[in-house]
């Protein structure tokens, strides 16, 4: 996949999550998008189970493009320049996240030593798309063997690794 195979907007997002997974912990708390996120459990009593799901999707929908306004601005505040698309394709893989296909058994958070979470959420600071209901995610090198711990230990198909002609796909 080269450069010219995405549009320079999702190009230069994902230059942006490479630099700064680069350079910060996972889970930083300038990007958490919890509040965004907070939609309460389902239940019987509370309301029928498709507009609950729409609401669902749309909380992911609005956080991703939070945390993507939100990390350019604080990555432009700091002065760090972006990688070429190129260069950062080259640095990280790209991962797919099925949000409402957990088990909430923490199987991943223990097979990938707390890369994900107990819901098997990759760290939202790796977060840059949401499509087809998936949160797309750029993991970094450094990251990738733990990220495969938790694939392993995963005893639903809620998380997996994809070919990055998978974005020019979703953008045609």
């Amino acid at each position: 996949m080269t450069n010219s195979d995405l549009s320079p907007a999702l190009s230069l997002v994902i230059s942006e999550v490479v630099n700064w997974c680069s350079q910060r912990p996972f889970r930083s708390p300038a990007l958490d998008p919890s509040s965004i996120l907070d939609v309460p459990d389902w239940s019987h009593d509370s309301e029928p189970f498709e507009p609950w799901v729409e609401k669902k999707y749309d909380s992911y929908s609005r956080a991703i493009s939070w945390i993507n306004e939100t990390r350019a601005e604080l990555l432009k505040e700091a002065r760090i320049e972006t990688l070429d698309a190129v260069g950062a394709l080259s640095k990280c893989r790209l991962l797919i996240y099925w949000p409402l296909e957990t088990v909430h058994d923490g199987a991943s958070e223990a097979g990938s030593m707390g890369f994900y979470d107990l819901n098997d959420a990759p760290p939202w600071d790796t977060w840059f798309l949401y499509a087809d209901h998936a949160i797309f995610c750029c993991i970094p090198e450094f990251a990738i063997s733990r990220a495969q711990g938790g694939i392993d230990g995963n005893p639903v198909a809620c998380i997996e690794w994809a070919d990055w002609s998978r974005l020019a796909r979703i953008e045609s």
